[in-house]
Parts: C-alpha cells; structure tokens; sequence
C-alpha cells in the first residue's frame, strides 16, 4: 500500500512539473506564418546574390514583418557566423557571433556564391579609390553636422559606401580643376544605415570645396534595433 501511495505522489509530481513546464513553452510561443519570398542581395561590391531558399530556411512573416533566418543572411551578405551554445560562461545565453571578413575576401567570398568572376583590379580603380580615401575627412565633417539634429553621435563613413557618381575635368585638357559628384552612405553601431547623400566637390590646386549638397533620406527608424534606438534623438 505505502509502494502505491508512492507511486501516485510521484506520478502526480511529475504530471504537475509537465504542466507547468508546458505553460512556460506556451507563454513564449509565436505565432507566425510562412512568407514565400525572392530574396536577393545586393552587395557593397557591386555584386548580386540571389538567395535559394532550402526547407528549414523559410521566411516568416510575424507581426507585419518579414524575417529572415540570421545564418542565411550574414552568410549571403559575406559573414560568417559561429554559434555557442548557452553555459554559464555565456551567462545562460546563446551566444551568436557574425563576423564580417576582410573586404578583399568578401569580394571573393560573394563572387564565387553569385557564380561571377571575381572583381580585377586596375589603374582606375586604384586611382578612384585613392581619391575616394582622401575625401573621407571632409565627407566626414559635412555628414557629422548633417546628421547633429537626429543621432546622438556622428555617422562613420567607410570607403566601401562611398560610389563616384561622376567625374569631370571643369578646364581644358591637363587643366587641373575637377569636379566629383559622390554618393555617400553612413552608417553607425554595428553598420546600422544612417541615411544616404549626395555630394559634389571640386578640387583643384586651391584645395577642396563643397559645391552641392543633397541629402537623399534616412535615418529610418526602422532599421534601428531595439538596443540601438538610443543612437536616435
């Protein structure tokens, strides 16, 4: 009798921690709904990638939003992604790690995924990117007071979302006063995009002068994180 009294309080143990296990799962549920989607990348480096969706990498649509599973995206945009179980080294936590490589191997890395051969180098190339490189400074001090009124530190400009839109050579042959009209893309945090502006210089032996400036949109404050909405003003 004391064995099967035993077994009845265990059994109702049991079946009590299963139920409260199962209200806990239930609390954390989401509801979402297959998005079937076309989804393509297009790359700082002038390249596509359009992505092949396999079973388990489906998008989801949750809350009027679509989403994309994290691995296919950091990979597909040139990333790579370790992932660490949760311990108490990671304080009980998965820990997700995306790492953004060399640009160099980037460009190889997305070229060889879109089945195009790899971008070559050239004098030109060289040269734009020479010149793109030095006007970082004043792209830098334009677009920090810009964008004083909306964030609360200044953007950074890399090179790589910097495009020459045009170039032009104001005086005759050899004459060496030019004007360049670039393409700007700031971005802030963890390559958050800021905005996108338009600028156009001319540099000549007197120095360089901002000619025109437009401002294209952003920021947007969708594309801010939750944990990086603070950056906003």
């Amino acid at each position: 009798m004391d064995e099967l009294k035993k077994h009845f309080i265990a059994g109702v143990l049991c079946g009590a921690f299963l139920m409260a296990t199962t209200s806990v799962f239930a609390s954390s549920v989401i509801e979402a709904t297959n998005f079937p989607s076309k989804v393509t990348f297009f790359l700082a480096n002038g390249l596509s990638k359009e992505v092949q969706l396999q079973e388990g990498e489906e998008v989801i649509n949750y809350n009027n939003k679509a989403y994309v599973p994290l691995r296919l995206f950091a990979e597909s945009s040139g990333a790579l992604v370790k992932y660490t179980q949760a311990s108490p080294e990671t304080d009980n936590k998965h820990k997700i790690d995306v790492h953004y490589v060399a640009e160099k191997a980037l460009s190889e890395q997305t070229s060889n995924a879109a089945g195009n051969k790899p971008l070559e180098d050239s004098r030109e190339l060289q040269l734009q990117d020479m010149l793109v490189i030095s006007l970082l400074p004043h792209i830098q001090e334009k677009l920090a007071e810009v964008y004083a009124d909306v964030i609360t530190v200044p953007p950074v400009i890399h090179p790589g979302y910097v495009n020459v839109k045009s170039l032009e050579r104001v005086a005759a042959l050899r004459g060496f006063d030019f004007l360049i009209t670039i393409d700007a893309q700031p971005i802030v945090g963890p390559h958050i995009p800021v905005g996108e502006d338009e600028l156009t210089y001319r540099i000549s032996p007197a120095g360089v002068e901002l000619k025109n400036f437009e401002h294209l949109r952003g920021p947007n404050k969708d594309d801010f994180l939750p944990n990086y909405q603070n950056l906003l003003k």
